[in-house]
């Protein structure tokens, strides 16, 4: 093994497959990893590569560009960070009321409301199969540990990228985030294509003008304060994935 970051290594892996440009050999390594992540454990190279769609030298570069060399200590790292991550995860958390965190959002309906949204979400979030985050690159990274945590909860979170052909069905929940509105009318005809419908959705705006748009029931809005600043747009984003991540940690995994 080369000299390995210390950083947890699902962590490094979500910042290239978040960021990369390419559906080449590493992202499909990447996807499958956070699509197996709590099976792996129990896979040993042979069923790693029978299951997914890449050969045994295209995992060895993909194990080589984040400093492993053998399948075996690639997999045990993955097992040791997964440990450490929950115990983060109940440290950080466990003391933690969420009233604490509704009452820093500066919040454009009242407690209880925003605390039955949060509550609906990470009961979507607890039934569905898989999580997908639409958005410009920046306001959508600030989820990274929200996607973290649920992959560590053993729900597969993905950012879109328009490269990857998928579809959508009713196991499914849809993320978009888009401050002014102008990011999700751009993603609009994708959404068609992936079948958005189907799923779960949140969209999380400062556009108040999407209130006033016909909803399914599986459709919700929330409307963040200010008009079109990003600076508080963000700060109210990671204000709220947080609050959904001890909700979803208190309501559902203790």
């Amino acid at each position: 093994m080369t000299n390995v970051n210390q950083n947890l290594l699902l962590s490094r892996i979500l910042t290239y497959l978040d960021g990369t440009l390419f559906n080449d050999s590493y992202y499909k390594i990447g996807n499958f990893i956070v699509a197996h992540y709590l099976e792996i454990e129990n896979m040993d190279e042979a069923a790693f590569l029978e299951q997914g769609p890449f050969k045994r030298l295209e995992l060895q570069q993909f194990m080589g560009a984040f400093g492993f060399d053998d399948y075996e200590e690639f997999k045990l790292k993955l097992y040791n960070d997964y440990q450490i991550r929950l115990n983060q995860i109940r440290v950080r958390l466990i003391d933690v009321k969420p009233i604490q965190f509704l009452r820093k959002l500066d919040m454009t309906v009242s407690e209880d409301e925003m605390a039955a949204i949060v509550s609906d979400i990470c009961s979507a979030f607890y039934h569905a199969k898989r999580i997908f985050i639409f958005g410009a690159l920046y306001p959508i990274s600030l989820a990274i540990e929200l996607q973290t945590d649920m992959i560590t909860f053993g729900k597969p979170f993905y950012q879109f990228h328009h490269y990857n052909p998928i579809e959508l069905n009713e196991d499914d929940v849809a993320i978009i985030v888009s401050g002014t509105g102008r990011a999700y009318n751009h993603m609009k005809q994708y959404m068609v294509d992936l079948h958005v419908e189907r799923a779960k959705s949140l969209l999380l705006t400062q556009n108040k003008k999407f209130l006033n748009e016909p909803l399914s029931e599986k459709e919700r809005v929330l409307v963040l304060p200010g008009k079109f600043d990003s600076v508080d747009f963000n700060y109210q984003l990671m204000a709220i994935y947080d609050l959904i991540r001890l909700q979803y940690f208190q309501q559902y995994y203790l």
